[in-house]
């Protein structure tokens, strides 16, 4: 049998495989989290959150719903030179993301059981 032949079942194959797999993982809530900063925005939404009076300021004075944090936990950038992933007993996360042309900052303390939105701010202002 030639290369060709065996590259083309090779990849008709793979394709069903994937397909299949599509398939199964669709039905299933799993989520393929293996990079950093997704695996640092994953642990971020699974804990219970609090704010401070400094991020509910921000959020009021830009007329911010709060409950848009839970978007900015799934589709932002955690800014690693500014974050203090390795901070015991909390760790301290700034989180950026694009919104309505502004780029804002969201500085986190994650805790074991505890994410505390510490602070928010425009970084085009700071």
């Amino acid at each position: 049998m030639s290369l060709k032949k065996r590259l083309l079942y090779f990849a008709i194959g793979l394709s069903i495989g994937l397909v299949f797999v599509k398939i199964i993982f669709d039905k299933k809530d799993v989520s393929f989290d293996y990079f950093p900063n997704d695996r640092v925005l994953k642990t971020l939404r699974t804990k219970q959150r609090n704010f401070d009076d400094k991020a509910l300021i921000f959020f009021r004075e830009h007329t911010i719903d709060t409950s848009l944090i839970e978007e900015f936990l799934t589709s932002s950038d955690v800014n690693f030179k500014k974050s203090q992933k390795r901070k015991k007993p909390c760790s301290f996360y700034q989180i950026e993301a694009k919104y309505q042309n502004d780029l804002l900052a969201i500085q986190v303390k994650n805790c074991d059981t505890l994410v505390t939105i510490q602070n928010a701010f425009k970084i085009n202002e700071k």
